[in-house]
């Protein structure tokens, strides 16, 4: 018995901002899928022009972002932007 599952069009895909991490230059979303992966997304020019490569979408922002995430979760605490002025 052959299963047939039909594939989702990435055009309608939804998705659900999980986080944003700001740096000098950068933005970084941590995003949820509605097929529920989760994706990290970054507005600099090599994630920009990853298309051909099979690997998951990766930059030195995405891995300080995820850094940064982590330590979050670890201590349960949210980290503020250097630059703000009390």
């Amino acid at each position: 018995m052959a299963l047939r599952f039909r594939r989702r069009s990435k055009s309608n895909t939804q998705v659900e901002v999980l986080g944003t991490y700001s740096f000098p230059t950068r933005t970084v979303k941590v995003v949820l899928t509605e097929d529920d992966r989760i994706q990290w997304i970054c507005d600099c020019e090599k994630f920009q022009r990853w298309t051909s490569h099979k690997e998951p979408l990766w930059c030195k922002h995405i891995a300080k972002a995820a850094a940064r995430r982590s330590i979050e979760r670890f201590t349960r605490r949210v980290g503020l932007p250097r630059n703000l002025e009390h």
